[in-house]
């Protein structure tokens, strides 16, 4: 195998919550007096520091409170979030290469302590070395979370792949020195993410086939 530990993304990539997602961005959208998006316009344009995201899609910092609007997110997402299913094969991917020896851990932009209480309410807890999470939940750049997760997993770069949902991971993925694959099932569209100049899988199950065969 080429390499030896998978750092996986969180949402979008393990947890299946782009539905959840656009539904809360549209209630804290109509809460401020803008018109609700589908799910096409927010894969088209969603980002991370989501902030930035906000910002292009309308939303007026000067007249209300981004911690406001962080805070009323969590609540509505955070009512619903365990309703929201694996991405496809996910499970068996993680699980598959625990068996094999594949080394695993989770990097997020999700708020530290969510990320944990999801990650073990999926089952999922035992087959990752490290979870790491942003100490806050405004869900901002997770690259310099990124470089201590890569000194604290004691693996060399060049043996380690990142998976991840949007551009941001691959912009993580390069500030930790190593590689990096996207999925298409999570927050950003396939037609932006084949931008990226990195390989694009449907989903962790396709993944976890190029992976096994070797061609990736």
């Amino acid at each position: 195998m080429k390499y030896a530990h998978i750092i996986w993304d969180f949402n979008g990539t393990i947890i299946d919550d782009v539905s959840l997602g656009v539904d809360v961005f549209n209630k804290l959208r109509t809460d401020c007096g803008l018109e609700p998006i589908d799910k096409t316009e927010y894969v088209e344009n969603f980002k991370i520091p989501v902030r930035d995201f906000y910002e292009d899609m309308g939303f007026d910092f000067s007249k209300v409170d981004f911690r406001k609007i962080g805070e009323r997110f969590v609540e509505l997402y955070s009512s619903k979030r365990f309703e929201c299913p694996l991405t496809y094969g996910v499970a068996d991917a993680v699980r598959t290469f625990s068996k094999i020896g594949v080394g695993q851990s989770v990097l997020s932009a999700y708020e530290n302590g969510l990320l944990h209480q999801a990650i073990s309410h999926y089952g999922l807890s035992d087959y990752f070395g490290r979870i790491d999470g942003l100490d806050n939940i405004d869900a901002g750049s997770k690259i310099e979370l990124g470089k201590r997760h890569i000194a604290a997993i004691g693996e060399s770069p060049e043996m380690v792949v990142m998976v991840g949902d949007t551009p941001h991971d691959k912009q993580v993925a390069d500030a930790m020195g190593v590689a990096c694959a996207l999925v298409a099932c999570g927050h950003t569209s396939r037609r932006r993410l084949e931008k990226v100049g990195v390989p694009v899988f449907e989903n962790p199950a396709e993944f976890k086939e190029a992976f096994l065969s070797g061609d990736f």
